[in-house]
């Protein structure tokens, strides 16, 4: 009967140790599921990291926004009109060059004229240093009735002698302040300096004019001086 007791006791043994070793276990994983609960906030942060690449995307779109209106603005200089107003600028003087080498090669006869009826006056011109006159160097004007001044374009730089004619018949005339202008100038008003051709009467006003009459078909009065030198 003594061994039966001691069988059994060491059963018992062999039971509490196993139910000791199962309370162990149990322990371990009781304290092994506590440890694993903490991870549990790690959820917390996970959303932080999703809000900030919806923050990133916001701040990138105005950037791409910027760059696209930068894009306009560089393309909108327009080269082309540059190379047409230079364009411009070198025809504009090749127009006025011509001019310049046009105007200078006319001489300018002015003088202001009174008379009773409108006349044809003719300026007579020689361009070298012959003495008469022909057909060719001479410039007509018409005058009217009245007092008038007069500016008869001769189309020639140089002019060596002047004569004026005074139509066919032409009256009473009154003449004054007789000038050439251009490139070649002179002073006409020295009324001694001419020879008078199919002149009735010649008279020197006080204000520097001189009245003509002649009721002649070819009156007219030509300056003696050469406006070139000899």
């Amino acid at each position: 009967m003594e061994d039966k007791e001691i069988k059994i006791t060491k059963k018992q043994k062999i039971v509490a140790g196993i139910i000791v070793a199962v309370a162990v276990i149990l322990l371990i994983s009781v304290f092994s599921g506590e440890k694993t609960e903490p991870t549990k906030p790690t959820s917390a942060p996970i959303k932080v990291e999703e809000k900030l690449p919806e923050e990133a995307v916001k701040v990138v779109e105005p950037k791409t926004e910027e760059k696209v209106e930068e894009k306009p603005q560089a393309v909108e200089p327009a080269k082309v009109e540059e190379p047409q107003k230079a364009v411009e600028e070198k025809e504009l003087p090749k127009v006025t060059k011509e001019i310049i080498e046009v105007e200078p090669k006319n001489s300018v006869l002015t003088f202001e004229a009174t008379s009773e009826k409108p006349l044809n006056y003719q300026v007579f011109y020689t361009v070298k240093r012959e003495v008469w006159y022909d057909a060719s160097h001479v410039v007509e004007h018409a005058g009217e009735a009245g007092t008038h001044k007069y500016s008869i374009v001769i189309p020639s730089d140089k002019v060596y002698r002047v004569r004026i004619d005074f139509d066919s018949n032409p009256g009473k005339v009154t003449i004054k302040n007789i000038y050439l202008d251009g490139t070649q100038k002179a002073d006409l008003n020295n009324f001694d300096g001419y020879a008078y051709n199919q002149i009735d009467t010649k008279t020197k006003n006080k204000d520097g004019s001189l009245t003509l009459t002649s009721g002649e078909d070819d009156p007219y009065m030509e300056y003696l001086t050469p406006l070139l030198p000899e």
